[in-house]
């Protein structure tokens, strides 16, 4: 069963605070006390933990919902989708990550789009050129997120610790390895465009430090900073 060790502590937690909130030996607290308050902190304790005991295994039983890609229209259903594996005991660190990448990269864009509009005029060729190469780069890093939340709705905590003991089973090994590649070819995929979006979260950062500081001594350092996020782009959409 999955995460089955989670719900056994979820259990044993609801339990032991039911004890310890009701027991004649701890709190001793009831909803016929005289009290008016100690009676109304035993309803209101009592309600959150049938809360916690019917919506915490609900939420560690349920199958992670599966969204199609056409589907992910804007970020809020891609980190919908990650956090459905928070609580993976394999893949919960990689849709963390991603998730707060999303937020990263977006603000990362502001803050370079907010130095362009604030050293160059609106409407004039500069503005035009940094903008299109900076939106550019936001919507495939986008386009990138929508891949990793995809590709990770592949993944199976089961399956992947069933194929990491497969060779204590009666099924061809030579099967489950080629599975395992599977596995491990889709989790290499998402790792480098983790890192591809972390690289361009740099390029980001450093060109707005770059242009807010903009002078003719460092105009050559920030067109190439401008090159290396256009062909870094041009990679994340390769990749995707």
């Amino acid at each position: 069963m999955k995460n089955f060790l989670k719900i056994l502590l979820l259990n044993i937690g609801i339990i032991i605070a039911a004890i310890l909130t009701y027991s004649n030996g701890f709190l001793g607290l009831r909803p016929t006390d005289d009290s008016i308050l100690r009676a109304g902190f035993s309803i209101l304790i009592g309600l959150g933990l049938a809360g916690g005991l019917l919506g915490g295994n609900y939420a560690l039983l349920k199958e992670p919902k599966k969204v199609l890609h056409a589907q992910l229209l804007d970020k809020n259903q891609v980190e919908n989708v990650l956090k459905e594996y928070f609580r993976s005991k394999y893949f919960a660190e990689m849709s963390k990550t991603t998730c707060d990448q999303i937020g990263r990269i977006e603000k990362s864009t502001d803050r370079a789009l907010l130095a362009v509009n604030s050293k160059f005029s609106q409407g004039s060729m500069s503005n035009n050129r940094y903008q299109e190469i900076l939106n550019a780069a936001s919507q495939t890093a986008f386009e990138n997120m929508k891949n990793i939340a995809s590709r990770i709705q592949m993944f199976d905590d089961d399956e992947y610790s069933r194929l990491s003991n497969y060779k204590n089973d009666n099924i061809p090994d030579d099967i489950q390895e080629k599975q395992i590649e599977l596995y491990n070819n889709n989790i290499e995929y998402i790792k480098n465009s983790i890192a591809m979006n972390e690289n361009l979260i740099l390029k980001l950062d450093t060109l707005a430090l770059e242009i807010s500081n903009l002078t003719e001594t460092n105009e050559k350092q920030t067109e190439n900073l401008l090159k290396e996020i256009t062909v870094l782009t041009q990679e994340l959409k390769y990749y995707n």
